[in-house]
């Protein structure tokens, strides 16, 4: 017996599964879903945001302070107030410097001290232990004295404050106005072992 046309008809619709739609309640899902990932995905970005402008405030710090410092050995009479702050990338960074004497204590007693004169070379007991402290100020979002909860750098050094490091140092000294003056008293407070920070 041969099937009609529409037998065939009815009997493939019969065969046929239609796809069922999504719910109301799976789009919410899906939304709330999307939603969260965005939502770490921002805080990761925004995270890693910080972090990179604090790392790179840490070397601006680092950076100012070891200039300082070499500021401080060739003429620390040059240095800026410790009242105000100093600009550095658009940011503000307070500082301070302590001064103090470093006692030696030689082993080998064959060994003969050097005692270099103004220039020369290093005389132990000229030598200073100077530290300097850099740290966001409070006009770019940090402290007004030291703390180490925001972006900052110490750095520390071992000076001899008559061993200038550049040559040229001491002549551009002694041929300031009232210069031979400072460097005579500098000598003195060193042998009086009276010399103490170097705020200007």
């Amino acid at each position: 017996m041969s099937r009609t046309p529409q037998h065939l008809e009815r009997h493939t619709f019969a065969g046929h599964h239609t796809r069922r739609g999504a719910t109301f309640l799976e789009a919410v899902l899906g939304v709330v879903l999307l939603g969260l990932v965005t939502a770490s995905l921002a805080g990761a970005v925004s995270f890693m945001n910080r972090a990179d402008t604090r790392l790179n405030r840490k070397l601006a710090a680092a950076e100012l302070g070891n200039r300082l410092i070499l500021q401080f050995i060739d003429d620390r009479e040059s240095l800026p107030s410790e009242s105000l702050p100093i600009e550095y990338n658009q940011t503000l960074y307070r500082w301070s410097l302590e001064e103090q004497p470093v006692k030696f204590v030689i082993q080998n007693r064959g060994v003969s001290e050097p005692s270099g004169g103004v220039g020369g070379g290093v005389s132990l007991d000229r030598v200073r232990y100077v530290v300097v402290r850099v740290w966001l100020a409070t006009e770019s979002g940090g402290r007004a004295s030291y703390t180490n909860e925001v972006p900052h750098a110490v750095l520390t050094r071992l000076v001899d404050p008559l061993a200038f490091s550049n040559p040229d140092s001491l002549q551009t000294l002694i041929e300031q106005d009232g210069g031979i003056d400072r460097l005579l008293q500098l000598m003195m407070q060193l042998e009086d072992g009276t010399a103490g920070g170097a705020s200007p």
